[in-house]
């Protein structure tokens, strides 16, 4: 191949650092330190007169790049590298294409006006490449604008499934498309459109169902508003992930395991959700680690070149879960790369390892190698330039809002309303609740009056975290506080001293869980005070019990957790899940403020792990689906 150019430049660099074995061991394995990056062109480059033209088709405009590319050029549009290992003039360097922030990556200045800055300086980096073809930025925002700081985060998935409303979920979409758009995110790696199938998943909380339909339903939802504001989607993970074997993981329990189903199954019921994302507009899809019947996701053409992009006509980009690739069967990292690409991955997100990967590529797709032909590296930048295409990334569209203030009222007020919606009240005995407002309240336990618990994973870092003392992991409001303001309203007493429980009306014990994420977050168990639930949990309970007052249980989780052996002492029962920073709206449900219950079970809550999984299927299988609560079931005040 003739290179020209910075081609011939990139090609010397990479030669001199070494850089001509793809092995397996790293190379770029420390986080990169930024060094102020200052731009050297005002406007276009000046090796190439700029080939967008807006009066021009799409695709006349790709058709324009490709011919001008050379291959590092387009192998560089290949890689999405994270943040902490590329710099701005890496980024100019290589050309790369896509740059992100994984879960807990942030600026030093974790704030708008840090991010905005950093996102700006790989942005004019790219802007100064030979071709200057915009960058994309991405991040995990899965539950708000979750890596910031201090920001407003809303219920997980399975809460949003809960309120089965696709108008507010498309609210809440909105709302973190325009925060994330005001610092200069392009990208955001949600929704998360996995059926789940088993509840000892730790990523449970992140699917919004255990029914196809109803993740369709919110889903394309979020999808749709997010990418109506400028805010790119990414439905994940594809495929099957929910219904990995318990046993299976790479953990012994269920992450990134196996699925044994049938064709037919996996068509209808976990391949379907991706046909509707890619008819509601979805312009990227994230492939999961997991496998099926043996053979990891990431290597299969199968799934990805035949049955998504042809069969569906998926006409967007597909990515590498983080360093997906390297998860991959055989002995190096080229092997591995050349795999992937050829089984139709656009995309490959990497960290520590991306100079490596993109050598890899390099090499395979090289005219002495041709492990990648170039009609599959033509097809992916095609569909990486489209959607930067369609998104306006070359009209400069992507101006940022220096004036946005996080927490606005409206987006509080969203997130209020949310938590409201997805309560899910189980038990009522005598009609318990809601509340009186003069009542004295005893509400006690580790869930009650924390803003880390209420959040759950994915906050602030990967596995979220808790509360210490006055230190709020986040900004907003506990459960404890909205209990406390309908107390002054009404001329009640909120008792938080549990050595004082025998003085209440009303004992409300307030249970939940350690934050968690994937991996760390599958269980065997799920038991009330065992695992990831707080060992806490069972002295409340027994605080609780020898108080001899009624007794209300809040459960903070994200997921069902096994009650069957105590709720026969409960008064009332209410599935809080994982409600995020805006913790006092669960207070004016149980108090009945000008509200009812609205949720409903999104999962089916099992009697014993023995069960699991169990989900409404086997009922339509006619097999024995003996849940304590049935898929779909709630009370409300009226009950």
């Amino acid at each position: 191949m003739s290179l020209k150019g910075l081609g011939r430049v990139l090609l010397t660099t990479l030669l001199a650092m070494s850089l001509c074995c793809c092995s397996n061991t790293g190379s770029n394995t420390r986080k990169v330190s930024n060094k102020p990056y200052i731009s050297t062109n005002s406007g276009n480059n000046s090796e190439v007169t700029a080939i967008y033209n807006k009066q021009k088709s799409i695709k006349d405009n790709i058709s324009a790049y490709i011919s001008k590319m050379t291959l590092e050029e387009k192998v560089g549009q290949m890689i999405m590298a994270e943040k902490d290992y590329i710099s701005a003039h890496d980024v100019k360097t290589y050309g790369v294409g896509c740059v992100f922030a994984e879960g807990g990556s942030a600026p030093k200045d974790n704030n708008p006006d840090g991010w905005r800055s950093m996102i700006e300086t790989y942005k004019k980096a790219a802007n100064d490449s030979r071709l200057s073809i915009p960058l994309l930025f991405a991040t995990d925002a899965v539950h708000g604008n979750n890596n910031m700081k201090d920001t407003i985060i809303y219920p997980h998935n399975i809460s949003l499934g809960a309120t089965r409303n696709g108008k507010l979920t498309r609210q809440i979409g909105a709302a973190v498309a325009d925060e994330l758009k005001a610092i200069g995110v392009d990208w955001t790696f949600s929704p998360c459109v996995a059926v789940s199938n088993d509840i000892r998943w730790g990523r449970d909380y992140e699917c919004f169902s255990e029914t196809p339909d109803l993740v369709t339903m919110m889903a394309t939802a979020l999808i749709t508003e997010l990418q109506n504001k400028g805010i790119i989607a990414c439905a994940k993970h594809y495929v099957a992930d929910g219904a990995v074997e318990f046993g299976s993981g790479t953990n012994g329990l269920l992450d990134r395991g196996n699925t044994n189903i049938s064709t037919e199954e996996l068509k209808d019921k976990y391949i379907s959700v991706y046909k509707d994302a890619v008819k509601s507009g979805v312009k990227t899809i994230m492939v999961s680690y997991s496998s099926i019947k043996g053979r990891k996701n990431h290597s299969e053409r199968d799934l990805i070149e035949y049955k998504l992009k042809q069969d569906i006509g998926f006409q967007g980009i597909v990515i590498s879960d983080y360093e997906g690739v390297e998860y991959l069967d055989g002995n190096s990292l080229y092997t591995k790369v050349v795999n992937a690409v050829n089984a139709g991955i656009d995309v490959l997100v990497e960290g520590k390892r991306w100079k490596e990967t993109y050598k890899c590529l390099l090499e395979a797709a090289s005219q002495k190698r041709q492990d990648v032909n170039m009609d599959r590296i033509d097809d992916a930048v095609s569909r990486v330039l489209r959607v930067k295409m369609e998104t306006g990334k070359f009209e400069g569209k992507d101006v940022t809002n220096k004036n946005y203030k996080l927490r606005q009222t409206s987006n509080v007020q969203l997130a209020e309303q949310a938590v409201k919606e997805s309560l899910v009240l189980l038990k009522n005995k005598r009609k318990i609740l809601p509340l009186k407002k003069s009542d004295k309240v005893a509400v006690i336990g580790p869930a009650s009056d924390n803003i880390g618990v209420q959040c759950g994973g994915w906050t602030k870092t990967w596995q979220g975290g808790l509360d210490d003392g006055d230190e709020k992991w986040m900004s907003g409001t506990t459960i404890l506080d909205g209990f406390k303001e309908m107390a002054d309203k009404g001329g009640g007493l909120i008792i938080t001293d549990p050595s004082r429980v025998k003085e209440a009306d009303v004992v409300l014990a307030v249970l939940g869980e350690h934050p968690y994420a994937e991996g760390k977050g599958d269980e065997k168990a799920l038991g009330l005070s065992d695992g990831l639930a707080f060992k806490e949990n069972a002295e409340v309970l027994r605080i609780a019990y020898q108080s001899n007052k009624p007794i209300v249980v809040i459960l903070v989780s994200g997921r069902p957790r096994i009650i069957t052996n105590e709720i026969n002492k409960w008064d009332a029962m209410v599935e809080a899940w994982l409600p995020g920073t805006e913790g006092r709206a669960v207070a004016q449900v149980i108090y009945g403020e000008n509200c009812n219950f609205k949720g409903r079970l999104p999962v089916s809550w099992p009697k014993s792990v023995e069960q699991l999984p169990i989900t409404i299927e086997k009922l339509d299988n006619n097999e024995v689906y003996d849940a304590l609560f049935q898929y779909g079931f709630s009370l409300k005040y009226s009950n």
